[in-house]
């Protein structure tokens, strides 16, 4: 008899920050796996991916290459509602070097990356991230 696998919600919302993250550090087309179909802003302003995505490209676009990234993820937490859905975030400080032409900038702070489970995967809903801005 073979037991049903227990999915490890933690994990999953670490592990696709992570990514996120390196993607980030990489200015990586890959970052775009980590987000969902949708993004929830305050004041329950809804935007689409595509929207995050040009905007990442307008960021990435400033600099020539992002050099020493570096973070420390401080807290994890995540609310399942029903076995389908859930909502969680993963927060802590990065920070990095933005290259340009003839100079270069540190750039860091706190971050914060919201989660929601659907469909039995964990995606970025929205972010806050040093350097990031709608």
């Amino acid at each position: 008899m073979q037991e049903k696998p227990i999915f490890n919600h933690q994990a999953d919302i670490v592990n696709s920050a992570i990514r996120f993250i390196n993607a980030w550090f990489k200015q990586s087309k890959t970052i775009t796996g980590e987000l969902n179909d949708f993004f929830i802003l305050p004041g329950n302003k809804v935007i689409g991916k595509d929207v995050v995505i040009a905007r990442l490209k307008g960021i990435f676009g400033q600099s020539h290459e992002y050099v020493g990234g570096r973070y420390d993820i401080i807290d994890v937490n995540y609310e399942l509602m029903g076995t389908e859905k859930g909502m969680g975030f993963v927060e802590g400080v990065a920070g990095f070097r933005a290259v340009l032409k003839n100079e270069s900038k540190i750039i860091s702070g706190p971050f914060k990356l919201y989660f929601a489970l659907q469909n039995g995967s964990w995606k970025i809903v929205n972010i806050e991230f040093p350097g990031f801005g709608y």
